[in-house]
């Protein structure tokens, strides 16, 4: 790829890109770490410079994450994670902060080469890019390119021999496969029709079309309907249905309904194979207006690779996007409830929503009217699970945050567990109530019982990335950072926008280990729930860096919001059951902060 090929075609000179890089790197809250930083200005550079051609995963190792020229992207995929990690960076200032900039600096998934656009300053549209109208269909598929996003680890009971598609006992064995995938019904959890309501998240599954005519391509895309439809079942607010040949949703297909009801959502898309390659594009669209809310394309590499394999990790990678309770599905739906709170039959679902909403952030002043629905709503529908897994949540903070006055300590954890219990004993599968048994556990003291909880929530749903971040929080209450901060970097490279307490735990890893950047980036991102937690680890991170009058600042706010904790972090976070050790360096940090905030 030449110069032109980067930029000419837009019309902007070198200077005026570079005017553009500058400020976003110079924007304070751009959420980027000096590696992706560095990442972005040596992709930018190398593209003005006329080497574009050369922007490779082993470039980028070598100039910005000090890796040798022997680097292989397979054994250490930090330069892909990064990739990723400095999209959604980019998005985030581009749908906030730079929305009226007049250059887009983005990074297309599947390469490495950053793309110069135009961006129409004020226009909505581009601030938001998932409310687009649906496309056409372009005639011909995009081209394929080298990056991949990493795969699941897969049972080895469900592992097939490799895929060799000119190999005459390969393709006999696909032929086989087509008819039985094609005759299986979907190995889905069961769903009691009272676990969800009428206003539960309804997706029609229209099937996925081939561009390509390889037996693996007509396989992948004969089963991926089925595998999706299964992982997107896992998560509890979801009611799905496939789609038949015939073009009409299949009755014994679809779940909790003798026939498929009107439905919100539609997913489908296309898969094709380029040289070793399988992609997939996938999109989420709006049936009552076509609008796409989401699309985007995977790419897996078939070489010695089963079907299972591709399948599986394509289906998770897409249902992690539709599925996520912030994803565009839950928060399309959110705001229609939002908009016309007319309808007696949604008044549950609309409750669930809203304890959801309070639960990103654990705002006090959220919690009441969340919690007071929620009561209602059992009384009301005392079948309906949901209700009863986001209560055990919220009876759960009533206890942490001293909210329930009639109750002691012990009866208020009594009362959430109780709910949490009812939720199971409704549908055993619901991960947010075993999450709120493991927080419920936490609480109470048995921690063990509160990571077996949360890894039996994992189980039933690995692709939910909110069901990620809760093993990872409670491995990371216990100190266990090594299990901790992997799962919670899966979960925020999963989200389409991260809770803010995801980063809680990954800032305390480098507060144990003295990285006091990497803890200020991190403290940076969990600001944003305004909790006194959050803001104590910021002024850690800045008293770590010398930066004393932001340290006072962050300090402030913690003395406001919670004196305790201020004055007397070991007495605030032993409740809490954090690891002693993390105690200690927590409150060794604040006395640092306080002691020159005295001076």
């Amino acid at each position: 790829m030449s110069i032109s090929d980067s930029f000419a075609r837009t019309a902007f000179s070198e200077g005026e890109i570079r005017k553009q890089l500058a400020r976003i790197l110079a924007f304070p809250e751009f959420q980027a770490s000096d590696r992706r930083r560095d990442m972005l200005a040596f992709v930018v550079d190398e593209a003005l410079a006329g080497r574009a051609s050369g922007i490779k995963a082993t470039t980028i190792a070598m100039a910005v994450f000090d890796r040798g020229a022997d680097f292989d992207q397979q054994a250490d995929p930090v330069v892909r994670l990064e990739a990723r990690k400095l999209r959604r960076d980019l998005d985030n200032y581009y749908a906030d902060a730079g929305q009226n900039d007049p250059i887009r600096i983005s990074i297309p998934k599947g390469a490495y080469v950053p793309k110069f656009a135009a961006q129409a300053t004020g226009n909505a549209a581009l601030a938001r890019p998932e409310a687009v109208t649906r496309p056409a269909r372009p005639d011909t598929p995009p081209s394929a390119d080298t990056e991949a996003p990493p795969m699941p680890a897969t049972p080895a009971s469900r592992r097939w021999r490799p895929l060799h598609a000119t190999a005459g006992a390969g393709i006999l064995v696909l032929a086989l496969l087509a008819i039985v995938m094609a005759k299986r019904p979907v190995s889905i959890p069961s769903q009691d029709a009272a676990a969800v309501p009428v206003g539960g998240v309804k997706i029609l599954m229209e099937g996925f079309d081939t561009r390509s005519a390889d037996d693996l391509s007509t396989l992948l895309a004969s089963g991926l309907s089925h595998e999706l439809a299964a992982s997107l079942l896992r998560f509890p607010d979801l009611r799905v249905h496939l789609m038949a040949a015939s073009g009409d949703a299949d009755p014994a297909i679809a779940t909790g309904a003798e026939e498929a009801p009107n439905t919100d959502f539609t997913v489908s898309g296309t898969v094709w194979r380029e040289t070793d390659e399988v992609l997939v594009r996938a999109e989420l669209v709006r049936r009552r207006d076509g609008q796409v809310l989401w699309s985007d394309r995977f790419i897996e590499g078939a070489e010695g690779r089963s079907l299972t394999d591709i399948q599986d990790a394509i289906a998770g990678e897409i249902a992690a996007v539709v599925g996520q309770q912030y994803g565009h599905a839950m928060r399309d739906i959110r705001q229609t409830l939002a908009a016309d709170g007319s309808d007696p039959s949604l008044r549950g679902f609309a409750c669930v929503a809203s304890a959801q909403i309070y639960r990103r952030t654990y705002r006090s002043e959220a919690y009441q009217a969340a919690r007071d629905c929620l009561e209602q709503t059992v009384l009301d529908e005392p079948n309906y699970g949901r209700a009863w897994a986001m209560l055990a949540y919220l009876r759960n903070d009533a206890a942490r945050f001293g909210h329930d006055s009639e109750r002691t300590r012990d009866e208020a954890f009594a009362h959430a567990r109780a709910a949490a219990l009812r939720a199971l004993d409704i549908n055993p599968s619901d991960t947010d109530a075993l999450q709120a048994m493991s927080h419920i556990e936490q609480y109470a003291g048995d921690l063990d019982r509160s990571i077996a909880f949360a890894q039996r929530a994992v189980e039933e749903n690995p692709n939910d990335p909110a069901v990620l971040a809760n093993l990872g929080y409670r491995y990371g209450m216990v100190g266990s950072f090594d299990k901790a901060v992997p799962l919670l970097e899966r979960a925020i490279d999963l989200s389409l926008a991260p809770a803010p307490f995801y980063f809680h735990m990954i800032a305390m890893d480098h507060m144990m280990k003295e990285e006091w950047d990497d803890m200020l980036v991190n403290a940076e991102r969990a600001v944003a729930d305004g909790s006194a937690l959050s803001h104590a680890l910021l002024a850690i991170a800045h008293a770590g860096l010398s930066n004393e009058q932001a340290a006072r600042d962050a300090y402030d706010y913690v003395a406001g919001r919670s004196p305790l904790l201020a004055e007397d972090p070991r007495a605030w976070l032993e409740p809490r059951r954090l690891d002693p050790e993390v105690i200690d360096a927590i409150e060794k940090g604040i006395a640092s902060v306080r002691s020159h905030h005295s001076q």
